[in-house]
């Protein structure tokens, strides 16, 4: 049956291996068109953070390359999916949660899918399954089962879902996270803890490779591991991506992997080369011992208690130096952990590791610390004692005092002999008989003054050894610790002033933006000039002098600075004109040099720049309209009244009929002047708008009415697309009638040369507002002159003054109202006018 099962997964893994080399199995074909472009778009490219130490899942070998069990899925789902994982290495399971968290990586390899990291990532259903099991010392022979282990301390990976499963599931258990599984099963082989429980591969691997002999698997546990594929949650495509992948993946190369990395059986016992360095072993010595005997056994008897005695010592020693070594490990680990534990961690390490039963830690200018342990060597009690404001408190004087004259270490293992006196020693200490002070000096001051009492016996160079390695790991952590706080901070600060700065901030590195703040952000139309040195939204007057600007930062390491025009959107039809002024600097960072570009938004100092140039335009019309009128308005009314005069004594001549129409011209000719000063006039000086409550479709109609003739006249058709509830406004309706026949009149003009000549008038109101919207379908206003078509003598017309717009902006202004210009749905231009409600009071 095995042999069946075998042949079968062999076919079926040959036959999907073909089908899946196959065109017709392409990742082309795996893949919808969107999932496809969602790829290019990313350019097929995700960040992958794998667990660490994790062997033999996943972890780096000797090489520091990604494998185990889990990277041979990564590397089959590259292939079958055509992309590319980036692989972001961690030192602890911890960070790459965290990382996962923050959105610093996209993807991880192989997880339990529980409720807290749902709602972070999207998981795939899963795709290993393992059994876990527990791992127990050789000398303890019975089978166990969770059940059974009420009052043993179990050891656990930190982080991973067993130590969560076992905390939640049997709180019987005294369960001990571990940093790694293979730190887990040394603490087991050292008797530290009473077993270790773990997936079944791992710790086969675990035990292999640390050649860990004294231990054994004692059962296994009724939780089964299972592990899903994990993606960022804000890119569900990529989970349907990934998940596809997985289902891609035939048995045959499920089973190819498993077998690759796990395999269940193990070596004989005549196969085990440490059974044959035993039984060598226990045969020399057995000849040896028999030949002996017969010569000297009680010399021999001697020998051999004393070997045992020795290689109980040594051994002894041996794993108290592996607990010394660990304890190193642990604290250089602990890149996380506040100062405060650092310091507790690292001292009853000292106190444990040097077997003493208290001891003392004082830092200049801060609190003393004084731990006593209790007999079984398990429990501490820390008191602090007040210290001078700039020294070590001379409470504690004899606990430190040599070794702070000497700056070095000061073993006394005859402490009453030293100082039999006990001056500087807490009253409430008992009797202290081996003392062991170690400073720690920087910049020749001792910063810390540390030391370790009542050892059982003598204090040795060992000792001393140990409680310096602890004492400088513990003072490097802490500056550490202190500078990172440090740099934290002053980060906070400088990103608070850059995100929160008026000025937009850009950094540009070979050609690329890496970052802008909030401010750069909210300048929209500028981003394609950084990302991709697009000028499609800068204004065409600005494009030559922003070519030139954008070649001297991007090519150069020499300052520039510019003022310029662009549109905050695209296309840039649609979006106010921006003015801003940007400044580009040359700036070092850790990536090598860079360039810093701020921008200030000017738009409004142009606008009242502008404003002043129309002002002041307006008072040269209104000196020249004073002009205008003295000298062409007397001249014109003598005219008029010799033209009159004329008129009169012609009358009854026979000659009357011919000379009547010369007469009416030369009257029609003088009041267009007359218009033409009055207008210029009303420009210059306007009158001040008599409001009255008012039905904006009077005056339109009356505006119609009055260029109906001329509409008909060009073949244009008019549509009317009136509000029928159209509230009441403020207004003087003969100023309205004026600027919609002037928005006629211009209408009217564009569509000269149109075939299709269409005239739309339309009226609605929101909360705030109505509006009127004149729109036409001829060609339209280009859209980098919208704002100029509102000054005063700006024109595009042959044979027009270049103010009728400019009356109708001013006008509108006069009722708080607003005037805009853009493109309209018929293809021409859109000219809207909103003019504030009437509100009405509650009652």
């Amino acid at each position: 049956m095995v042999k069946l099962s075998k042949s079968f997964f062999f076919l079926a893994g040959l036959w999907c291996a073909l089908l899946v080399t196959s065109p017709a199995f392409s990742s082309n074909n795996i893949l919808t068109s969107d999932e496809q472009k969602w790829l290019n778009d990313h350019n097929r490219t995700f960040r992958l953070s794998p667990a660490p130490d994790w062997e033999p899942l996943e972890f780096f070998n000797a090489n520091g390359k990604y494998s185990g069990l889990v990277a041979e899925y990564i590397y089959l789902l590259e292939k079958k999916l055509d992309i590319k994982f980036k692989i972001i290495q961690t030192d602890t399971w911890g960070q790459v949660l965290k990382m996962a968290k923050d959105r610093e990586v996209d993807v991880i390899s192989a997880a339990y899918a529980n409720k807290e990291r749902q709602r972070f990532m999207n998981w795939t259903d899963p795709y290993i399954n393992l059994n876990t099991t527990i791992i127990v010392k050789k000398s303890f022979k019975k089978k166990l089962s969770l059940g059974t282990m009420t009052g043993m301390r179990v050891g656990a990976p930190r982080d991973y879902i067993v130590f969560d499963y076992l905390k939640n599931n049997y709180p019987e258990l005294d369960v001990v996270a571990v940093e790694t599984g293979a730190l887990g099963l040394k603490m087991v082989s050292f008797g530290e803890i009473d077993a270790m429980i773990m997936e079944m591969p791992n710790a086969l691997y675990a035990i292999e490779k640390s050649q860990l002999t004294n231990l054994r698997l004692a059962g296994t546990t009724d939780y089964i591991a299972t592990y899903s594929l994990g993606t960022r949650k804000d890119w569900p495509k990529l989970h349907s991506i990934l998940t596809k992948g997985l289902n891609r993946i035939t048995p045959g190369e499920r089973e190819t992997i498993y077998n690759r990395w796990i395999s269940l059986t193990q070596d004989p016992w005549y196969k085990n080369r440490t059974f044959w360095y035993i039984t060598a072993s226990l045969g020399i010595a057995f000849f040896l011992i028999v030949g002996t005997v017969l010569f000297i056994n009680r010399t021999l008897k001697f020998i051999n208690r004393t070997l045992k005695v020795q290689v109980a010592q040594r051994t002894g020693e041996l794993r108290f130096n592996e607990m010394r070594l660990e304890a190193l490990l642990k604290l250089a680990q602990m890149n996380d952990a506040s100062i405060d534990a650092i310091i507790d961690f690292a001292f009853r390490e000292a106190i444990r590791l040097t077997k003493s039963q208290f001891g003392y830690l004082a830092f200049a200018g801060k609190d003393s610390l004084f731990y006593t342990v209790d007999s079984l060597g398990r429990s501490y009690q820390k008191t602090v004692f007040k210290n001078d404001k700039s020294d070590f408190s001379s409470k504690t004087m004899g606990l430190w005092r040599d070794a702070i004259i000497k700056k070095k270490p000061v073993i006394s293992n005859d402490y009453m002999e030293s100082n039999p006196f006990r001056r500087g020693v807490p009253e409430q200490h008992a009797t202290i008989y081996r003392y062991m002070n170690i400073p720690v000096v920087n910049e020749n001051q001792v910063v810390v003054i540390a030391g370790v009492g009542n050892k059982a016996d003598r204090y040795d160079e060992s000792d001393q050894r140990q409680l310096s390695l602890l004492l400088d790991g513990m003072w490097r952590m802490i500056r550490r610790r202190e500078a990172e706080m440090a740099l934290k901070s002053s980060e906070k600060r400088f990103r608070d002033l850059v995100e929160n700065s008026p000025f937009g901030i850009s950094i540009i590195r070979k050609g690329r933006l890496v970052f802008s703040n909030p401010e750069q952000e909210r300048l929209k139309g500028l981003m394609p000039l950084f990302h991709h040195g697009s000028f499609s939204t800068i204004h065409p007057d600005d494009i030559d002098k922003v070519e030139d600007f954008y070649r001297t930062f991007t090519s150069s390491s020499n300052s520039a600075e510019l003022e310029f025009r662009f549109y905050p959107h695209e296309p840039p039809s649609q979006g106010q004109l921006k003015w801003v002024n940007c400044r580009a600097t040359p700036l070092n960072v850790q990536e090598g040099m860079a360039t810093l570009i701020t921008t200030m938004d000017v738009t409004k100092a142009k606008n009242l720049e502008r404003l002043l140039i129309i002002q002041d335009k307006m008072a040269s019309l209104g000196h020249v309209s004073a002009g205008i009128a003295h000298e062409i308005r007397n001249p014109l009314s003598g005219i008029n009244i010799y033209l009159n005069a004329l008129e009169q004594h012609l009358l009854g001549w026979e000659e009357m009929a011919e000379t009547s129409p010369l007469i009416q011209q030369i009257k029609s000719a003088s009041g267009k002047i007359e218009s033409v000063i009055r207008r210029v006039m009303n420009f210059s000086k306007p009158h001040e708008p008599k409001f009255v409550p008012a039905n904006l479709h009077k005056p339109i109609d009356e505006a119609i009415a009055l260029s109906a003739a001329t509409l008909r006249k060009s073949k244009i058709t008019l549509v009317r697309k009136f509000d029928p509830d159209l509230p009441l406004c403020h207004a003087e309706p003969l100023l309205i009638e004026e600027v919609v026949l002037n928005l006629i009149n211009n209408a009217s003009h564009a569509l000269e040369k149109i075939e299709t000549k269409t005239l739309l008038i339309t009226t609605d109101h929101d909360e705030h507002f109505i509006s009127i919207r004149v729109e036409d379908s001829g060609h339209g206003v280009p859209f980098h002159i919208r704002q100029r078509i509102l000054e005063p003598f700006f024109t595009t017309k042959k044979n027009s003054t270049g103010i009728g717009l400019s009356i109708c902006h001013r006008i509108i202004s006069d009722h708080k109202g607003e005037f805009t210009v853009s493109t309209s749905d018929l293809g021409g231009a859109l000219m809207q006018v909103n003019i504030p409600i009437i509100k009405r009071s509650r009652p």
